[in-house]
């Protein structure tokens, strides 16, 4: 039986503060995978998660950081347009 691979998270992966709203940048990938995966966390937990992997961890870092910037880091915050709230 093949064990599961485990998760790499990456050293870039870090709290952030941008214009005073707080973020989790989340950085991982498969142990033996190809690329790494972002994820942002808000502060009142929504996960923005990226499709596309990153060749690299601090590509991964590089990207969140240009993305909060560019979006505004309140818009970014509250979800933006693409945010699909879950059922309470």
């Amino acid at each position: 039986m093949e064990r599961e691979p485990n998760l790499v998270i990456s050293c870039a992966s870090q709290r952030v503060v941008e214009d005073g709203v707080p973020f989790k940048v989340d950085i991982y990938k498969l142990e033996g995978g190809d690329g790494w995966s972002l994820e942002v966390v808000t502060e009142d937990g929504t996960y923005i998660v990226w499709d596309d992997l990153f060749e690299d961890d601090q590509a991964a870092f590089e990207e969140a950081i240009s993305t909060i910037r560019s979006e505004g880091a309140v818009a970014f915050a509250n979800g933006g347009s693409n945010v699909i709230p879950f059922r309470q």
